[in-house]
């Protein structure tokens, strides 16, 4: 009995001491991790103040995997990969401000994988994505051949200080992961339409007009930590301003400065843009459309007028204003949903009936609608406090019995 008494002992000091150092844990709004990596100390973001951490703090299984070669994208040089359990998770720590709800805060939460053959067996394996339960995807990595990163992206709100994601075996290979963000966003003012128990799921991201290949920007310029995928189309004009301006873009969503200053145009005052946006093969979705306009050009005449129209799948939804870039009224952004797809939907933008400007489009977003039936989990901490609690009654159970 004095054997078992020492065992009890030594096993309440270990957990008593974890459970000190989780209640103490660092909690985050802008959680950026860095999955595999080796390295102990953070690796500085050189954009901003957001450092890339290991993720031996918010996983407890899993091996870790160097790649063999050197990638451009440095988080995508290590992985971290599950030979063992149908289902091994993330616990994320987040920070809930104040204001104006701390139950109801918006995250954008985004996973990186890139296979880069490390298995040495050229056959990307195939699994699925969840969050607190919630599916969120099915994740199949590219191949050797195309050395691009896979991500998966979504808005969700979180209803307590914590998120769970955890990467589920479906038997199609090992699961792993490369990277896992968490950036909190702004709740009164972006992505206002989103409704409670649904979920945002990136479907394109995209900054008309620009060619450069800079698409993550820094966190000064985009708080949120959006991927903008630029994109140049030769059948528009594709017009830039001819000014620099370093300034914060205060309005719904806050677009960075660097996506508002680049646009797309049609060729004539007449003349409409069309755009195709090509969604899963399933049959029937609600979709959330953002576009942003502004524009990044000085006009002559000032009087010029700039209205468009925006139809979807022939229907019109909207009218608005494209307002000049060095106006008080910086920007214009409509926010469309639900709007039902089939399949595909397809966007036109064209000249309201008094407009003398031809229509321009700066950016879009799309995304798929999707419910979140299960509430996010409470605090994982807590629960390791109940294992401890649990602990304490044993020990004293055991006391009990054997002094009396």
């Amino acid at each position: 009995m004095e054997e078992l008494m020492m065992v009890l002992n030594m096993i309440l000091v270990v957990l008593l001491s974890i459970s000190l150092q989780a209640f103490s844990q660092e909690r985050y709004s802008d959680l950026r991790i860095d999955c595999g990596a080796s390295n102990q100390t953070p690796t500085r973001n050189p954009d901003g103040p957001i450092s890339w951490l290991t993720d031996e703090k918010f996983v407890y299984t899993g091996e870790n995997q160097l790649l063999r070669y050197s990638q451009n994208f440095s988080t995508m040089n290590s992985l971290r990969y599950f030979p063992d359990g149908q289902k091994n998770c993330y616990f994320l720590p987040l920070y809930l401000p104040q204001s104006p709800s701390p139950l109801d805060t918006k995250f954008l939460f985004r996973a990186g994988f890139y296979y880069g053959n490390y298995d040495g067996l050229s056959k990307p394996p195939s699994f699925n994505l969840e969050i607190d339960g919630n599916f969120w995807a099915t994740v199949t990595a590219n191949s050797t051949s195309n050395n691009e990163p896979v991500y998966h992206e979504m808005i969700y709100m979180i209803k307590r200080d914590s998120a769970q994601v955890c990467l589920d075996n479906i038997g199609d290979g090992i699961p792993f992961i490369s990277s896992l963000e968490a950036t909190a966003i702004d709740m009164r003012n972006t992505y206002r339409l989103m409704e409670n128990k649904t979920a945002l799921l990136l479907h394109s991201r995209t900054n008309y007009g620009a060619n450069n290949t800079i698409e993550q920007l820094s966190h000064n310029l985009d708080r949120f930590n959006r991927i903008w995928k630029s994109k140049e189309m030769t059948e528009y004009l594709n017009i830039a301003s001819d000014r620099i301006v370093d300034d914060t873009m205060i309005g719904e969503n806050y677009p960075p400065w660097p996506v508002m200053e680049t646009a797309i145009q049609a060729k004539n005052v007449s003349d409409s843009i069309y755009l195709s946006v090509n969604f899963s093969t399933q049959t029937t979705a609600v979709a959330y459309f953002v576009l942003y306009f502004s524009d990044p050009i000085n006009r002559s005449p000032e009087n010029s007028i700039a209205q468009v129209e925006i139809f979807i799948d022939s229907k019109k939804l909207v009218a608005t204003d494209v307002p000049p870039y060095y106006t008080s009224d910086r920007f214009h952004v409509v926010s469309l949903y639900p709007v039902q797809v089939n399949g595909s939907a397809n966007v036109t933008i064209s000249p309201a009936e008094n407009s003398t400007l031809p229509p321009l489009l700066n950016a879009m977003e799309v995304f798929s609608v999707v419910n979140m039936p299960h509430a996010s989990k409470a605090s994982y901490l807590p629960n390791l406090s109940h294992v401890v609690s649990f602990f304490i009654f044993l020990h004293l159970l055991v006391i009990i019995v054997f002094y009396y």
